[in-house]
Parts: structure tokens; sequence; C-alpha cells
């Protein structure tokens, strides 16, 4: 099979590429195909003969870029990260100009050249909506279709007809990771304030789970939200209700989300927290 044109085009470039499936949980081919992103172009096309509809990702450490995914609300993603990042941006100059992407969902995917100052691979981060992607994580780039629209990704500015730019310093600071917060309480305890801030941050982390760690993160995630059920700080009925709703929209399976639920469920009312 002939490679596509902005396949071969973005690999000739250095990008490391590395195919996935068109279902919302954007999952690779296959096992440790992001481990395997190449740039070989032989490679490329082996893999576009083998999974002949896939979308692509590039990841981003080996490509030498980090980019920021932006999401456009809508059935896919509640926040509007389009908005907010325009919010965060309009007290600072004009960002370079560099390729950036529209998604077949409407979002924004901008890059920039690789740094060596610390990026936040947080989701959410600093707004929720805006995803940085750096190192080992990836974006879903052209000639890849969305997986409900049914609409192309497409090139607003292509990366071999303007280069990377290096991110300005504001960019840079804007994204930079929060320090590690300090934990001056007991953390087997627990208030209802701080229980309904982790329910939040839970279905949100869920929901925008990255390519490979979705169901992780819903074990994760749904342990420690029941340890706050067990604890009293919770409704069980409206923490179970976020859980399954985050993890539907995210695309995980309806029988893989019963059974981690009720395993993290089990393991969590096992060690209740505290309530204070």
């Amino acid at each position: 099979m002939i490679l596509r044109s902005e396949v071969e085009a973005v690999a000739l470039l250095g990008w490391h590429l590395y195919p996935a499936g068109r279902s919302a949980s954007k999952a690779a081919c296959f096992k440790g195909a992001s481990a395997a992103a190449t740039c070989d172009l032989d490679t490329l096309a082996r893999w576009s003969d083998e999974y002949p509809n896939c979308n692509w990702r590039v990841v981003c450490g080996p490509s030498n870029i980090w980019g920021i995914d932006i999401d456009a609300p809508g059935q896919d993603h509640a926040a509007d990260g389009i908005s907010a990042f325009a919010e965060l941006a309009k007290a600072y100059p004009p960002l370079p100009g560099g390729p950036r992407t529209r998604s077949g969902g409407g979002g924004l995917a901008l890059f920039f050249q690789g740094t060596d100052q610390p990026i936040s691979g947080r989701t959410g981060y600093p707004a929720p909506g805006i995803d940085p992607r750096r190192g080992k994580l990836s974006v879903t780039i052209p000639p890849s279709i969305h997986h409900r629209t049914r609409r192309p990704y497409r090139w607003i500015i292509a990366p071999w007809e303007v280069a990377p730019p290096p991110a300005p310093d504001w960019l840079l600071r804007l994204f930079k990771p929060p320090p590690e917060p300090e934990f001056n309480r007991n953390p087997n305890i627990v208030d209802d304030s701080r229980a309904r801030r982790s329910l939040i941050r839970a279905m949100q982390a869920i929901r925008d789970a990255p390519s490979g760690s979705a169901n992780t993160t819903l074990n994760r995630r749904a342990f420690y939200i029941a340890r706050c059920v067990a604890g009293g700080a919770l409704n069980e009925s409206e923490a179970i209700e976020g859980i399954y709703c985050a993890a539907q929209n995210r695309g995980i399976p309806l029988r893989e989300i019963i059974d981690t639920v009720k395993s993290a469920w089990r393991g969590g009312f096992a060690k209740p927290l505290e309530r204070v």
C-alpha cells in the first residue's frame, strides 16, 4: 500500500508516528504501538497495509516537539478549551506561527519545538479542555478521522510549511508543572468539600485519560472515590453515576466499566477514609 502523503511528509521531518483506531478511546492498533512509534517509512507503510483505515498519532518526545491539545465543547468534551485558552493568552503577545491542526470534532492542536523546560503533562491543565502533550504523550494528526463526526482532521498550518517554533517564555510559564502540594493533614482524613472536589477531578481525569491508560485511570480514581463514599463524605449513587458517566464518555466498554468499578469499590470500601 502507498503511504498517505501527509504521513510521509511528517515522517520525513522526523516525527514519530503510530497507528491508532477510530474509536472514542483512541487506542493503539496493537500493544506497544506508542513505544514503537517511528519515522521509518518502510515500517509506516507496513502499518498502513496492516491497518488500512487507521488514525495516526505523533509521539512528542522522540519527535522533538511538544503540543497543546485544545478541546471544543460538544458531546465528547464538556469543557470549552478554546475559550479558556483564548482567555489565558489574551494578556500576552500573539503566539508565533507554527503547525496547528483542526480536529474533526472542532478542537485545535498547536505544536512547538522541543524544550528542556519542564512542561506539565496533566490533562485539563492549566484549565479544563486544555491538554499539554510532551514526552511519551501523543496527539492525533491528519489524515485521521474523528470517531464521532466522521470528519477529517486537517492541517491549518502544516509542519512541512512552517517548522514548530520555540514556545515564548510566557507560554512555557503557563504550562510549567505546578508545585507539589504540601499535605499538612492526615491523608486518611477527608471532609465533604474535599471529597466533592475529588469526585469532579476524578470524572475529568477518567473522561480525558490518555490513550492506553483509560482503564488504569478509571480503577485508580474509582478506588479513591470509593474510600470517600465508605467514609460517608460522598453519596454513593451520585459518585457511581459520575464515575460511570465519565467512563462512558471516554468510550470505555460498559462491561469493562462494570468490572473495573466493582473491583475498585471492593478495595475502596476495605480502606474507608475518616470523615471530618
